[in-house]
């Protein structure tokens, strides 16, 4: 029983983390020019981050080019479990509890070919997920528990994947282009959780036991693509669709799991772990209009397929039991993000605003502390270029505000009686920025 116990703990634990990765930490976008329009940037794609947008868009660039960047992102979380029964755990006080701020930066190079009349391409090197959150908020001390080996970071996520993304162009005719783009992806993970299994044969009854801690880290490799179509009817109009394909990384890292009991009592171990972490496919539409020769307005839809993650197969190793398989499954929904964009340029100088909402993917029962999307979402984008000859110079800012969510209700797992989420109330918010340096020749 107490094997089956743990086999179930692990696939409910790593479950709810992929599902965190793939929901609660997508960046808003690559490349600054494209983030100051809030991701407006499907239908026009004319720079070296068509890549990530829509590759087609090198089909109809002339120059070849060398592109640095960089995002930063701060992000703050709260959570407040007061008038929860989560309050009635030792270790817990009712009130409000602050997630570390930390600030989180994220390179990106992409090179473009673009001499050819009609074959362009490229490489590019960026991040597409990212981000984290860090939680010390539990006093084991105050439920009797005084072991020096106790997690002092209890609740934290560390995710990050790294995208080789080689790109190629054609232009079909003068006004059509299309594009295609291989994602070589390097996936990352490092989630520590605390539990409180849930004892009772019904809702009512229920009461909570022994804190769990979790701390499962893993990286791997994966591959992906990416397509893309621009059309050029007219000058002051171009119309763009592009999308990625489903995609998965596997991982191979270890689960580190312990029931605790006071005062120092710890059971558990660490254990081997393979799994697939599946990301979803996605499709979008773009129009760019030119108002007037110097002032453009970009509209886009993006329909991103998050229901891929209702299912997540997890093997893993127990000593004297051999290889083992669970399943769990989520019933995530596909999301929609709409997004406007404007840039006004004057002589060698160019002025950008963008906002987007997107909606959040994730169920109110898998809502934990360490998912900083806690709602939908609304962002608000700044941006500033400069040309010096064949350089570029180009910066934004962006605000991202979250809707507040509320959970009233613990969603406990049948077999495991493990909950899968944490009631309370959840804030978010995001300050971030981006830099890019371009080279023209």
């Amino acid at each position: 029983m107490k094997k089956i116990q743990l086999t179930l703990l692990i696939t409910v634990f790593f479950a709810s983390s992929s599902l965190l990765f793939a929901g609660g930490f997508a960046l808003s976008g690559v490349g600054s020019r494209a983030t100051s329009m809030a991701g407006a940037f499907r239908a026009l794609s004319d720079d070296a981050t068509a890549m990530y947008w829509n590759p087609a868009g090198l089909g109809f660039m002339e120059e070849n080019s060398v592109d640095l960047g960089g995002t930063f992102i701060l992000p703050s979380s709260t959570w407040d479990p007061t008038g929860t029964a989560l309050t009635g755990i030792p270790g817990f006080a009712a009130k409000e509890y602050d997630a570390e701020k930390s600030l989180r930066s994220f390179p990106s190079l992409f090179v473009t070919m673009a001499k050819h009349p009609k074959l362009k391409y490229g490489l590019g090197v960026y991040v597409p997920y990212g981000l984290g959150t860090t939680w010390d908020n539990y006093n084991e001390v105050l439920f009797g528990i005084s072991s020096p080996d106790f997690p002092k970071e209890e609740m934290m996520s560390s995710i990050a994947i790294v995208d080789i993304h080689p790109s190629f162009a054609y232009q079909i005719t003068p006004s059509l282009s299309a594009g295609l783009g291989i994602s070589v992806m390097y996936g990352m993970i490092d989630i520590a959780k605390l539990q409180f299994p849930f004892t009772g044969v019904a809702p009512a009854y229920y009461s909570y036991g022994t804190p769990k801690t979790t701390d499962l880290s893993g990286s791997g490799m994966g591959f992906g693509a990416n397509f893309g179509f621009l059309f050029k009817p007219m000058d002051k109009l171009s119309l763009g669709i592009s999308g990625k394909i489903p995609s998965e990384i596997s991982l191979d890292g270890e689960v580190e799991t312990y029931t605790w009991s006071a005062p120092d009592t710890m059971r558990g171990g660490v254990y081997d772990i393979e799994s697939a972490l599946k990301l979803p496919g996605e499709i979008g539409l773009g129009v760019s209009y030119k108002v007037m020769p110097n002032w453009l307005v970009n509209l886009d839809y993006a329909y991103t397929m998050w229901d891929r993650l209702e299912e997540v197969v997890v093997d893993f190793e127990i000593p004297n039991v051999g290889l083992m398989q669970d399943k769990l499954f989520f019933n995530w929904k596909p999301t929609s993000r709409f997004s406007l964009g404007t840039e006004y340029v004057m002589g060698v100088n160019a002025f950008r605003a963008g906002v987007h909402y997107d909606q959040s993917p994730i169920p109110q029962k898998t809502q934990t502390p360490t998912l900083s999307d806690v709602g939908n979402k609304i962002s608000s984008n700044l941006g500033y270029g400069r040309t010096f000859g064949k350089f570029s110079l180009d910066a934004n800012f962006q605000y991202v505000s979250f809707t507040e969510r509320e959970v009233t209700a613990t969603n406990v797992d049948a077999a495991s009686h493990m909950p899968t989420n944490m009631m309370g109330t959840f804030n978010a918010n995001s300050i971030s920025g981006n830099i890019g340096l371009g080279y023209r020749f």
